[in-house]
C-alpha cells in the first residue's frame, strides 16, 4: 500500500486548543489538567490514518502535527514552523475576539507569504456554550469546522481525515 506523508501545523492564539487537538488527533489522553502550560516553541505528534483514497488508490498518510505555540515570543522561529508545510490549521477560540483578530496576521505569513492555497487551509473553532467571535474574510476561501471533542469527537476525526486527504491530492497533483 502506497505511504504519502504529510506536514500539518497547528497554529492560533494561546490558549486556544491546539495542543488538546493535537493530543486528541493522535490518540492521547484528551482530558489535559486544568493546570497545563503552555508549549515552550513547538511540539511534534506523529499518527498514521489508514485506507485514505489518494488518486484513486487506497493509501496511508503518515501525519506530522506540529504543534506551535502561540505566544509572540516564539514568533522569532515562524520560518522554521513554515518551511515545508504543506497545511496550515487554524485553532482559535470562539470566546476570544483578541486571539481571532491575530489570525489574519498569522495566515499571512503561514498562507500568502509563501503562496500555500486556501484548500491547504482548515479553521477550527473549539467548541464553547457561547459564540462569540467571527473570522475575518481573509478566511472565506478556508473550510471550517467547529471542533467538540467531548460530544463529537468521531465527527472531528472525521472531517480532518478528510481535510488531509485533500492536501495530499492537493500535493499529487501539483
Amino acid at each position: 500500500m502506497p505511504h504519502h506523508k504529510v506536514k500539518v501545523l497547528l497554529i492560533g492564539p494561546v490558549n486556544s486548543g491546539k495542543s488538546r487537538f493535537a493530543n486528541f488527533l493522535c490518540d492521547l489522553d484528551a482530558s489535559l489538567p486544568e493546570d497545563i502550560r503552555p508549549t515552550q516553541g513547538l511540539r511534534i505528534l506523529e499518527y498514521e490514518i489508514a485506507d485514505v483514497e489518494i488518486g484513486g488508490h487506497k493509501c496511508e498518510v503518515d501525519v506530522q502535527l506540529w504543534d506551535a505555540s502561540g505566544d509572540e515570543m516564539y514568533s522569532s522561529y515562524w520560518p522554521v514552523f513554515r518551511k515545508n508545510t504543506d497545511g496550515v490549521v487554524f485553532v482559535y477560540s470562539q470566546e476570544d475576539d483578541y486571539g481571532v483578530r491575530k489570525l489574519d496576521l498569522m495566515y499571512n505569513y503561514f498562507v500568502t507569504q509563501p503562496n500555500l492555497s486556501p484548500r491547504a487551509c482548515l479553521a477550527c473553532a473549539m467548541q464553547s456554550d457561547e459564540v462569540f467571535a467571527k473570522l475575518s474574510s481573509t478566511f472565506s476561501k478556508v473550510s471550517k469546522i467547529v471542533v467538540n471533542l467531548d460530544a463529537q469527537g468521531e465527527k472531528v476525526k472525521q472531517d480532518f481525515t478528510k481535510y488531509v486527504t485533500s492536501v495530499v491530492n492537493t500535493m499529487t497533483n501539483k
